[in-house]
């Protein structure tokens, strides 16, 4: 069977084009974060430079960077099961990409905000949306290759 890429497949693209965006806009947060707080590069939050910042000021610049950090670590599987869901389902696919922005939002702000603490309001929906684009994937590929 061929994939045909069809006009609703922009809905897919619009949906990475989102997730891209907010993974720049948290990344470019640190980036402020660092200025804020003067840690400068190389430091990661553990070293010469932070360690001359209060515990206060400390917790804040790391709740920064770690929030950025945990959509690097996630940006690139959500993006793939993005892409394979939207193949053919891609208004769906785009549907679940939409909701992953904005648990990831609400994650980002409650971490940065409370800490590790803060980010069960968005967890929770960035979690269930990625689950729904893994299980999207799958089947389709069940139904196109062992069913087909």
């Amino acid at each position: 069977m061929a994939i045909v890429i069809g006009s609703n497949f922009g809905y897919t693209v619009l949906a990475a084009v989102g997730i891209a965006a907010q993974c720049f806009a948290a990344a470019m947060s640190v980036n402020g974060a660092r200025k804020k707080y003067n840690v400068q590069f190389p430091d990661n939050g553990g070293g010469r430079y932070s360690d001359k910042l209060s515990d206060e000021d400390w917790v804040a610049f790391n709740n920064v960077k770690r929030a950025s950090d945990n959509y690097l670590e996630q940006v690139g599987m959500v993006l793939v099961m993005l892409t394979m869901a939207g193949l053919y389902q891609p208004k769906l696919a785009a549907s679940f990409g939409a909701s992953y922005i904005l648990g990831r939002f609400f994650y980002a702000r409650g971490y940065v905000a409370a800490g590790a603490k803060g980010r069960i309001h968005g967890a929770p929906i960035m979690g269930l949306s990625f689950i729904a684009l893994v299980i999207t994937a799958a089947y389709n590929a069940f139904t196109t290759t062992i069913l087909a």
